[in-house]
Formats: C-alpha cells, sequence, structure tokens
C-alpha cells in the first residue's frame, strides 16, 4: 500500500502546506477547497457536541471551510449562524451544499487579511 508510490504524488496529496505562512494564503485554501470535498480539522462535532451546545450563540459567526460542522449545528437547530471564511472556493462550495439541503445560513466570503 503505498510503497509503489511516486514521492511526487505522496506530497501533493498531503494535507499540510509546505510552510505554515501558505495558511495565510487564501490562493492555498482555494486550491485545497477546489480539490478536497470534507475535512475535519480535529474530530467531528459528536465528540464536541456537548461542549458547543452549552456556549453558542445566536448570530454565531463560524469558520467553515469545508467542515461539516455548519450541517450538524443546523441539524441541531441551531439555524442563526453565519459561515465565514477567506476562500472563495470553500464560501462557494458550502453555499451549494447547505442550500441543496435547504438550510438557510449566510455563507461570506471574507479577506485573509481580516482573518489574520
Amino acid at each position: 500500500m503505498g510503497t509503489n508510490q511516486n514521492p511526487k504524488e505522496i506530497l501533493k496529496n498531503t494535507v499540510a502546506p509546505s510552510t505554515a505562512l501558505a495558511y495565510l494564503d487564501p490562493q492555498y485554501w482555494d486550491e485545497r477547497f477546489s480539490n478536497e470535498e470534507h475535512y475535519e480539522w480535529f474530530k467531528d462535532y459528536s465528540h464536541f457536541r456537548h461542549l458547543i451546545q452549552a456556549h453558542i450563540k445566536p448570530n454565531s459567526s463560524l469558520g467553515c471551510g469545508n467542515s461539516q460542522l455548519c450541517d450538524e449545528l443546523y441539524k441541531d437547530g441551531i439555524t442563526e449562524i453565519t459561515c465565514i471564511d477567506p476562500s472563495a472556493v470553500a464560501v462557494e462550495k458550502m453555499q451549494k451544499r447547505l442550500t441543496s439541503k435547504g438550510y438557510n445560513v449566510v455563507l461570506i466570503d471574507i479577506p485573509a487579511h481580516i482573518c489574520i
């Protein structure tokens, strides 16, 4: 499993960028989200549900990326949320995914310099 894989192909499929500074570059995120459908940074919502439910407020703003967090919150009745991301690709994909499910969520593509 992978012993015959081309090293360049392995690097291409790696989640992490080549430098930490790339995380600040919207182009990195646009490229990543163009090729990736879903990724949870830590664990999925079910592991943190009890913590999130106790602290989330209506009209909260959440970074969305391509996580399922907004979907899961909406299913749990938290419908007044704004999903934000510096990647226009992530926001567009999230918008399509959520509206196809009938969810009414505000999505905003924010400039990367505001996220810093």
